[in-house]
């Protein structure tokens, strides 16, 4: 975790390179996008960097108060953790920033001696004490979330908010280029094309925007319910700690097939010859480091979420109906024993969380798929990530609600203050726990802004190259929007956060 999450404009890179290495001199750890590494994805990393970090340091600037992507950083560190901000240049603050205490570097050269930079050292000081005990105490108390926390809270969300009522046509493709698959893209260039138009700009034919729907209005806490879809009957498996019921069964089973197979092709001379004997059944083939696994039904379901859902955001839809073969998924988030056995081997990197029933975090796309890859050749069975229309699936369980224990926020299956061990939380009606809360996990899927063009069976969606993949589920550190069974976010391949695991999937034995 970084102590300080630093956020500047590019034109003052100088200054703030001065400010983040007096920093680090001074015993903090700082964040800022110079130590950005190839290929990660801007506003994903800014966006985890953000919330890992106890305080935001903004420089203020005549550049910076006029940069919406400083703006939109404040906005969400202000969110997440302490501001602690610096004038570096005579500007006007935002009016939003205006009364919050702001310390005086203008002209400061870098002179760790002077009291002004003591003094803001100080305020940094204070700030991540108080981050500090404020965390500790909820760890303590372990308090519920607030329904409202972090809700919508993204780079871009805040960026958009800031400028979909301008009429400056830079604002819109400053947006379209940071985001050409983005949330509002489609809103984003019909509002380019109406601002270019009234200034008598025209729009080239190939760049003509797509009609887009209208951008959905806030719904009230009290909203209606979604109506009820019908859905299969939840399956009545349950999860089991020990391999061995399974094993005997399916030892009964195979000894049947194979005794009929024998008399088949050795049929007895006569009917009272007793001396024919069946031949022993083969070898059960096991898998003792594989995660215990719910068997669930095929069947179809509604993915996504409807219009009037409280929290939705736009990339939850449309609404569709998915068909499902049956297939198996882990009972519980990986947990580090299981991801130990993985290192162990050599096929997974070292944890440093160690060996517990926890679930594993801070594991990448590429992380996760390099354990299913060694689990699928521990046994017979293939493992994966689930698909996103498997994860929605399970994390309904057989419910239409947006949580799978109804339409109120925290439930029994939320999380907060903390991870929780994997055994101590509650099944969902399909007896799979962990799901829509505790951490966030890792699908297969690559992500794609909406439903329009999904498959229908649910399978995963594969894009070459792809960059961003599907995160689905709240976690301990979030709030009644992320916790909905329909909620999507995307995270670069290479992300490896603290409240970030996965599950595993396969398909049932013999398909």
């Amino acid at each position: 975790m970084s102590h300080i999450f630093l956020s500047y404009s590019r034109a003052d890179r100088p200054i703030a390179q001065v400010i983040a290495e007096a920093l680090e001199a001074e015993g903090f750890s700082v964040w800022w996008d110079k130590v950005l590494r190839a290929g990660q994805t801007y506003d994903e990393v800014t966006e985890n960097m953000l919330r890992d970090s106890a305080v935001v340091v903004v420089l203020w600037s005549q550049t910076s108060v006029k940069s919406k992507w400083v703006r939109a950083e404040a906005t969400l560190g202000q969110r997440s953790c302490e501001m602690v901000p610096a004038m570096i240049e005579e500007a006007d603050r935002p009016i939003m920033f205006e009364l919050t205490q702001t310390a005086d570097l203008i002209g400061w050269n870098g002179d760790r001696n002077e009291a002004r930079w003591a003094e803001f050292v100080g305020d940094i000081k204070r700030s991540l004490e108080k981050h500090t005990a404020a965390e500790t105490a909820a760890s303590a108390v372990a308090a519920p979330a607030s329904p409202t926390a972090q809700n919508d809270a993204t780079i871009e969300t805040v960026f958009w908010t800031s400028i979909k009522d301008g009429d400056d046509p830079a604002d819109f493709e400053a947006y379209l280029s940071r985001y050409p698959d983005g949330h509002y893209e489609s809103l984003a260039r019909n509002r380019l094309a109406a601002v270019q138009a009234a200034a008598g700009v025209a729009t080239p034919a190939s760049e003509a925007p797509e009609p887009a729907p209208p951008e959905p209005k806030p719904v009230p806490q009290h909203a209606a319910p979604a109506r009820a879809v019908e859905t299969p009957k939840p399956a009545e498996k349950k999860k089991s700690s020990s391999p061995v019921p399974m094993l005997i069964g399916v030892a009964a089973v195979l000894g049947v097939g194979g005794w009929f197979g024998w008399q088949a092709i050795n049929p007895p001379e006569s009917a009272t010859d007793s001396d024919v004997q069946p031949p022993p059944p083969p070898p059960v083939a096991s898998c003792t480091v594989c995660p215990d696994m719910v068997d669930l039904p095929g069947g179809s379901f509604t993915m996504g979420s409807p219009d009037n859902e409280a929290n939705r955001s736009g990339n939850e839809g449309p609404q569709r109906e998915v068909t499902l073969r049956p297939f198996s998924i882990s009972a519980t988030e990986i947990t580090r024993q299981q991801w130990q056995l993985c290192a162990d081997a050599g096929a997974c990197r070292a944890d440093p969380g160690g060996d517990s029933s926890e679930p594993v975090t801070r594991v990448s796309y590429d992380d996760a798929v390099a354990y299913t890859t060694w689990l699928s050749q521990q046994g017979e069975r293939r493992y994966r990530l689930p698909s996103e229309a498997q994860w929605e699936y399970a994390a309904r369980g057989g419910t239409s609600t947006p949580y799978w224990w109804g339409s109120s926020f925290p439930g029994k299956g939320a999380v907060s203050g903390g991870i929780s061990d994997t055994v101590s939380l509650p099944d969902n009606p399909f007896g799979v726990s962990g799901m829509l809360g505790n951490v966030r996990e890792w699908v297969a899927d690559c992500y794609v802004n909406n439903y329009a063009d999904a498959p229908s069976d649910g399978r995963v969606v594969n894009r070459s190259g792809c960059q961003l993949f599907v995160v689905r589920g709240g976690s301990w550190r979030l709030g009644a929007a992320e916790h909905r069974a329909a909620n999507r976010a995307r995270n670069d391949r290479s992300v490896r956060d603290r409240s970030l695991g996965f599950r595993v999937v396969a398909e049932p034995v013999g398909n």
